[in-house]
């Protein structure tokens, strides 16, 4: 009953940082949140983190671009949150860039065409690993909490975070990741 791109790209990774908490915490790890710049297309409100099934979390019948922005904007917070509630972690999101992968070898074929003319605007991947093995290695604690492009710090779009966002995500995404390890 969640929505497969918020479930697969950001509440798996959350959960899978929760398990990960106590053994982050004492050696004062590192959490390095691969997001995109799609997350400037998926505002996220209040009204659709309210209620026992949140609208953010909810299947809709044609999932496409607009959830995968909201997953991504989901990834922006929680990076910016894990610091709130654990001031010792370093966690950062990031945006690898237009990267040139087979990603969408499941789109129509009218998508993958347009894709094609991009090829040469595209980074390869070893270029789109770039920002993450800087965010990985650095020394990024002047950016703790915040959003990386080309391993330069870069202002989140006015009004996609705050920190009542921030907070009511991760207080949701706590719920959900309680009724999966108490079932």
């Amino acid at each position: 009953g969640i929505e497969a791109s918020t479930g697969i790209n950001y509440l798996g990774h959350f959960f899978l940082t929760h398990l990960l908490r106590d053994l982050l915490i004492p050696v004062k790890g590192r959490v390095v949140v691969v997001a995109s710049e799609a997350y400037k297309s998926g505002k996220i409100t209040p009204d659709m983190m309210e209620g026992e099934n949140p609208a953010i979390f909810q299947p809709v019948p044609n999932p496409g671009f607009p959830q995968y922005a909201i997953s991504n904007t989901c990834r922006v917070l929680f990076a910016r949150e894990l610091i709130e509630r654990y001031p010792d972690l370093t966690a950062v999101s990031l945006h690898p860039g237009a990267v040139r992968t087979n990603i969408a070898r499941s789109v129509g074929s009218c998508f993958q065409c347009l894709g094609k003319c991009f090829i040469p605007c595209l980074k390869t991947p070893s270029e789109g690993a770039v920002t993450t093995l800087h965010c990985a290695t650095a020394d990024v604690s002047a950016g703790n909490g915040l959003y990386y492009k080309d391993s330069k710090i870069e202002p989140v779009r006015e009004g996609f975070v705050s920190a009542e966002l921030q907070r009511t995500l991760w207080e949701i995404s706590m719920a959900v990741v309680d009724t999966f390890l108490n079932n």
